[in-house]
């Protein structure tokens, strides 16, 4: 059989009307063999094999079976001649290995003329796995390129094309690409005006080659682009060290990668082009996620690049997110390390300075700075601004004042490194020559990230003698002679040992270091597979990492702490919360009394030509009214301390030294008593300090005269008949440094709104004592005609004193002492020795200390969202106030009685409806309060607990209530009305 009987010259034309091909189908195709059906009986192999056997044994021979057909046979030369030989299946497989035929192809086409054809067949039947020439002139055969005029066609043979992507791979170009600055890409380099280029290689059409080059061509781009982006930052003069740690570390891997790309096992693979293309395909996933933290990713032009943020906390944050991702994703393992790599080298001068700045470590290169920007006994000024907040000005110098932190740091963290940052700048400022301040912190183990098992082992057991991988341990592996594990000022000078070695012995260290691979090959080759058990995600590593930071962080805040709650320090805060309370709030019983004395007054007499107030009412009556200054008011409850001038607010010499007397006779007489409860087996150290507590607080503690509102509320102040005339004077507080972080002066005005309140109560309190003292007498009453109003007026003064009694002793007792003295308790615990304080700094003292304070001002009613009951409070000690101020005018006989009895009954119709009122207002929010607000002080104890209830705010407003009303009688009264 020839082969021109395979493959005929003239094939029989296709009609359509004969196999009705339309132009959507395909014509149908039909089984070209025939399976006989089975005999419907048993069927016996056995016996069918030996019919079989003996058959082939006769004369007639079996039929010669074609293994394959006509064309495949053909195409392979693969003929099997009939076999006449009787011993043909005893002896196939001797022949076969006997015979040495060289198949030759049987192909019929022009293409078999040229002489560079091979005519060996080919083992495959496929025409995709002919030689690349034929597959090549089959494809164009079969689907012919369109003649494009813009489209240059450039063929190349494939191992042009492998030799000349070496130089693509490490991103340079080649004489068949070249770098596209605009577009930041390699294109093919034979461009002509106006043409676009294509790349074909021999055996394979553009698609292909294309699908083939992508990866190659990203690879070489994105090392490009990194590149350029590296330059830029180290480009950038301004930056911090943490952005030139950044680019370093890139800069480390990229050469990494080049190096790997440009291998001698690379290039030998050049002959393997899908091997070649497999290869390669890590480096593309490594390449494309550095791009991606850099923001240089394939898919973005330079036009539209993201911008990159080089704060410290953006750049570690990106560094940490991208490591995050692929260690859940279990990226290929050289992407890992280095992203890996990355993050260590970059957060390590980070880590170094925020150690510096809560003291927890110094190297010899920050201990000169250190040194010059944060002296350790500074100035009073130099360490607050006229806000009270603390400087950080190495912060500021360190991290470029930002307030942010990465995102491996947690928000509870991060205000744990705040708070122990203005603890030390705090602590330097209480006791310089503390322990924690002067001691070694060189012998600390250096924050950094460790990756290995044994490594986070160490760490998590804390052991003494662990470094972390870093450059020490780099440099102790270089340099074995050296010791590396030395304490204090050998760590400074084991760099410098190496200029003791003699001369020339060094090029061997640097030889053997350069043998052992640089920094980075030594960090892929120990990074493990996965995170160990210990640490299984890369939260927990970061938690780990950053421990012995946090535990000094505690340490930091801890001390400082202590100093402010040790009863051995002037610092002592519970000793200047006691003056606090004592003068501002006016819980002394001495200085409540002297003060009384100075300012108020509860005589029923006012015919005295010397008295302050008589002449200062004239003042404030020839002021509004220009007549005699005898028509002035009697200002009731003023008493004789204030000085007699033409003006109100009062001012000058003799009122400064009558307030100045109050609070230094005050002072000796309880300091007195302090110093006398002070037992006998206490330290000296605690004598002393309460002693120098007292003698500083004739200093600090002073009277002050605010400044006139502007506004609707000035004549009130202007007018001493008002209840808000007294709201000039204020009480100030000056606190030691660094106290001022707890007595700040936001707290301050808080502790003087309450001492104003308590005034206006003194005020009212000393008014309702003249009026009793000018109708105790029955046989002078007011009335002495009308004797309704007369009982109105009696009865009026009985329901103002029960009013003004129990907001006087709810204010002293519940509201102040209540909130107050259980704070102290929690200052002071009765416990003593090694204090445990429930308090983690001293701004969580300084959070609670505010906190109380709002529960007093909410106790009082005089919080902005109480304005309602503020107001009506308020409202209702006014009227008291008129009442004694009417009672006075009748006293003095410039009122008549039949003038005086209508108004009586307008003052005591308003107070009972304004009480009325108050009352529904307190009980809405009682109701709103918690349940805890309706327990009494006396069933604390049912809280089963040690610890001393604080009646709180809002919640103790039901003590009023029951205090200003127990049996509901404004209440009923009104409806009786």
């Amino acid at each position: 059989m020839d082969s021109t009987s395979l493959f005929p010259t003239h094939l029989p034309p296709l009609h359509e009307t004969e196999l009705d091909v339309s132009n959507d189908e395909l014509p149908p195709l039909y089984p070209r063999f025939f399976v006989p059906r089975l005999d419907d009986k048993p069927q016996d192999p056995i016996m069918d094999t030996l019919k079989i056997l003996r058959a082939s044994q006769t004369s007639h021979p079996l039929p010669h079976i074609q293994v394959l057909p006509s064309e495949l046979l053909g195409l392979t030369d693969l003929h099997l001649s009939p076999l006449r030989d009787t011993n043909r299946s005893s002896q196939l497989w001797l022949n076969a290995a006997r015979t040495t035929l060289e198949h030759q192809s049987s192909i019929r086409s022009w293409d078999a003329l040229r002489t560079s054809f091979s005519k060996t067949a080919s083992p495959s039947p496929f025409l995709s796995e002919q030689s690349a020439a034929t597959f090549a002139a089959a494809r164009y055969h079969v689907d012919p390129r369109i003649h494009d005029a813009s489209t240059k066609t450039i063929h190349v043979p494939l191992k042009d094309l492998l030799a000349s992507m070496r130089m693509m791979l490490i991103g340079h170009a080649s004489p068949l690409y070249a770098w596209d600055h605009e577009s930041e890409t390699f294109v093919v380099a034979h461009i002509e005006d106006g043409k676009r280029s294509v790349l074909v290689v021999d055996g394979r059409d553009d698609v292909v080659t294309e699908s083939f080059m992508m990866r190659f061509m990203t690879i070489g781009a994105l090392l490009r682009r990194i590149d350029i982006f590296t330059d830029s930052l180290r480009r950038r003069d301004k930056e911090g060290p943490t952005v030139h740690s950044f680019a370093h570390a890139l800069s480390c891997c990229i050469q990494h990668l080049r190096n790997a790309l440009f291998s001698p096992d690379t290039i030998d693979q050049l002959d393997l082009p899908t091997a070649f293309w497999l290869r390669h395909a890590e480096y593309e996933e490594v390449l494309t996620a550095l791009a991606s933290l850099c923001c240089r990713g394939i898919e973005f032009k330079p036009s539209d690049y993201p911008e990159f943020l080089s704060l410290p906390a953006s750049i570690l944050t990106a560094i940490y997110t991208h490591l995050d991702r692929h260690v859940e994703r279990d990226s290929p393992r050289m992407l890992k390390a280095m992203l890996a790599y990355i993050l260590t080298a970059t957060s390590d001068d980070y880590f170094q300075s925020l150690g510096r700045e809560v003291g927890y470590r110094r190297d010899l290169s920050s201990m000169t700075t250190y040194m010059k920007t944060t002296p350790f006994e500074p100035q009073p000024g130099e360490m607050f601004d006229d806000g009270g907040e603390v400087e950080d000005e190495e912060s500021a110098s360190a991290n470029g004042d930002e307030a942010e932190f990465p995102s491996f740091i947690s928000p509870d963290v991060a205000e744990t490194f705040v708070r122990a940052r203005k603890s030390l700048k705090l602590l330097r400022a209480a006791q310089a020559d503390h322990p924690l301040l002067q001691q070694g912190t060189l012998s600390r183990r250096k924050i950094s990230w460790y990756w290995s098992s044994e490594a986070i082992e160490s760490a998590w057991n804390n052991e003494s003698d662990f470094i972390p991988d870093s450059d020490e341990r780099d440099m102790a592996a270089q340099h074995p002679d050296l010791d590396a594990k030395a304490d204090g000022a050998d760590v400074l000078l084991v760099q410098f040992k190496i200029f003791d070695l003699e001369p020339g012995t060094h090029f061997d260290l640097l030889t053997s270091s350069y043998d052992q691979g640089t920094a980075l090959q030594r960090f892929l080759d120990k990074f493990p597979h996965h995170l160990p058990p210990l640490t299984p995600t890369l939260h927990h590593l970061a938690v780990l990492v950053l421990s012995p930071l946090l535990e000094h962080c505690s340490a930091v805040s801890s001390s400082l702490l202590f100093i402010f709650l040790s009863p051995n320090s002037h610092l002592n805060v519970h000793s200047h919360l006691v003056l606090l309370r004592s003068y501002m709030l006016l819980t002394s019983t001495s200085f409540t009394s002297r003060l009384q004395s100075a300012l108020f007054s509860d005589s029923d007499a006012w015919d005295f030509e010397s008295s302050s107030a008589r002449a200062m009412a004239k003042q404030s009556h020839v002021r509004t009214r220009p007549s005699s200054s005898t028509d002035a008011p009697w200002a009731v409850g003023l008493g004789l301390g204030l000085s007699e001038r033409d003006s109100w607010p009062p001012g000058g010499a003799d009122l400064s030294y009558y307030l100045r007397t109050v609070i230094v006779e005050s002072l000796e007489s309880s300091g007195q008593r302090v110093m006398d409860d002070i037992s006998d087996h206490e330290s000296s150290n605690v004598k002393e300090g309460q002693a120098l507590i007292l003698a500083e607080a004739e200093s600090r503690l002073g009277f002050a005269i605010r400044d006139l509102p502007i506004g609707s509320g000035r004549e009130r102040w202007l007018n001493p008949c008002s209840i808000e005339a007294l709201d000039f004077l204020l009480m100030d507080y000056k606190p030691p440094h660094p106290l001022d972080v707890i007595i700040a002066p936001d707290v301050l005005s808080k502790y003087q709104r309450i001492f104003s309140f308590v005034l206006r109560l003194m005020r009212v309190k000393n008014a309702l004592a003249s009026l009793f003292r000018m109708t105790r007498k029955r046989t002078e009453p007011l009335f002495p005609t009308l004797v309704a109003s007369n009982k109105l007026l009696l009865r009026f003064r009985f329901i103002a004193q029960n009013f003004v009694e129990a907001l006087t002793s709810y204010v002293a007792d519940t509201a102040v002492r209540g909130n107050f003295d259980t704070f102290l308790a929690h200052v002071a615990p009765e416990v003593e020795g090694t204090r445990q304080s429930s308090f983690p700094d001293v701004f969580a003292l300084s959070e609670l200390h505010s906190s109380m304070l709002d529960d007093v001002l909410s106790a009082c009613l005089l919080r902005s969202s109480q304005r309602a009951a503020t107001d009506l409070l308020k409202a209702s000690l006014e009227l008291v106030l008129d009442l004694c101020i009417l009672s006075g005018e009748l006293k003095r006989g410039r009122l008549e009685e039949y003038k005086a009895a209508p108004v009586l009954q307008e003052l005591y119709t308003a107070f009972v409806k304004k009480m009325t009122i108050l009352i529904k207002v307190l009980k809405a929010m009682v109701d709103k309060g918690s349940a805890s607000s309706h327990l009494p002080l006396e069933f604390a104890y049912l809280a089963k607990t040690s610890a001393r209830m604080a009646p709180g705010g809002t919640g103790s407003l039901h003590h009023l209530l029951v205090k200003i009303d127990a049996s509901d009688w404004f209440s009923k009264t009104q409806e009786g009305r």
